[in-house]
């Protein structure tokens, strides 16, 4: 009995540490991994990215096929960029979300191997564009 009471405890107070450290606010630009709600692009969203980043009169960086041709496509490339284990999270002056990621292999047509994602806020996944970038996610985006 003893024993099963101490794991109580034990389980009690590690849950309640986990808790607190999950409370914990964050400052604009401070990376925190997992707090935000997962991408979802909506159709408005997709409309945005189709025509800035899968028309190639638009003058934009431009995505792949297989990111361009619907939602799911687009949802696609959105969870590769928010899920890659080696992205960066900038939370911007508008509350908005940055993802930079190096997904190691050819995501745009220029040859970018590293995507960018905006969200709407940490609560709100919605994704406002994505696009492949040749600078600003981590190590060689070409």
């Amino acid at each position: 009995m003893k024993n099963t009471s101490r794991l109580a405890i034990v389980c009690a107070l590690s849950m309640s540490v986990l808790a607190g450290c999950q409370s914990l606010g964050s400052t604009p630009g401070e990376s925190q991994v997992g707090v935000d709600a997962q991408c979802v692009v909506t159709a408005t969203g997709y409309q945005h990215i189709f025509a800035r980043h899968c028309t190639a009169t638009s003058g934009a960086s431009q995505l792949l096929p297989q990111y361009c041709g619907n939602a799911a496509a687009a949802q696609n490339f959105c969870r590769m960029v928010q899920n890659a284990p080696n992205q960066t999270r900038t939370v911007q002056p508008d509350n908005r979300i940055r993802y930079d990621a190096n997904l190691s292999q050819v995501v745009g047509t220029a040859g970018e191997k590293c995507g960018r994602l905006i969200i709407e806020s940490a609560g709100n996944g919605t994704a406002v564009t994505e696009f492949p970038e040749f600078n600003g996610a981590p190590g060689n985006c070409s």
